[in-house]
């Protein structure tokens, strides 16, 4: 299963970004478990980005695609579109494909969907949670986006031991901000309630202008993107690093950056 959150960033201006976590363990009954199994994706040219949660093989491979023919203009989503219409096109695109799909091999799946409209003050904001049952027909939930920062959608089956670790940071000097709903996110991996939840954090968010971020995580002293370990020399390859404390960091050193804003855990989580 998974540990899947989504949470937006709020300004003084209203709505800034919005941000997906997720765990990278993939399970097999009877077999184990595996921690570099990739479960986020983001757009390299356009703004829209998705997470999933439940069946691994089929979200895997459908989301990759996804997202390279919304980048590639071949699946009728434009920078332009409004979110009925993307998101139209979106669900039509994962439903043909599950048409095709062993029927013996279908399984529940959830995923997290947000794309932005427009740019800088003008843009809004959209999230979608979309379930796929091979019992029943593809449900869209809208998500509304709060006017407070904070988690919007805690998913999967570590959702309970999430849940439990923001709420203590929302308790803390540092709740309502960002780096608490991703300390709490961590927390929860590194805790191990959820046995099918694990490995390295993955991270990617979406701001009021440019396409989606991908960022590396600096994980138990190692780096990882997109759950996989980065080995090669990193001082020119212009990926933005965070540690569990949400503190950007020297990918080089692994520490907290030079300059960057310090993030100390509070007292008590």
């Amino acid at each position: 299963m998974t540990s899947l959150i989504s949470w937006v960033g709020v300004d003084s201006r209203g709505a800034a970004s919005v941000h997906f976590a997720s765990d990278s363990r993939i399970s097999w009954p009877g077999v184990g478990a595996w921690d570099q199994g990739r479960k986020l994706f983001a757009c390299r040219r356009y703004p829209h980005m998705f997470g999933y949660c439940g069946d691994v093989l089929f979200p895997t491979q459908t989301l990759s695609q996804v997202t390279e023919m919304i980048d590639s203009g071949l699946i009728g989503v434009s920078p332009f579109d409004t979110i009925d219409h993307c998101i139209e096109h979106v669900v039509a695109t994962i439903e043909s494909a599950l048409q095709t799909y062993p029927p013996a091999a279908k399984k529940k799946f959830d995923v997290l969907y947000c794309m932005r409209e427009g740019e800088c003050m003008r843009s809004r904001f959209h999230l979608r949670h979309l379930t796929f049952d091979p019992a029943a027909a593809a449900t869209i939930s809208r998500l509304d986006i709060p006017d407070k920062s904070g988690a919007v959608a805690v998913l999967g089956s570590g959702s309970q031991s999430v849940r439990m670790k923001l709420h203590k940071w929302a308790e803390s000097h540092a709740g309502g901000t960002s780096r608490a709903v991703f300390s709490g996110f961590c927390d929860s991996l590194q805790s191990g309630n959820d046995p099918l939840s694990g490995g390295p954090p993955q991270l990617i968010g979406l701001w009021r202008k440019s396409p989606p971020q991908t960022f590396g995580v600096i994980w138990q002293g190692r780096r990882y993107f997109y759950g996989l370990e980065a080995s090669a020399p990193a001082t020119q390859d212009g990926v933005r690093w965070f540690n569990e404390l949400f503190e950007v960091c020297d990918a080089e050193t692994l520490a907290r950056k030079e300059g960057a804003q310090p993030q100390p855990r509070p007292r008590g989580t």
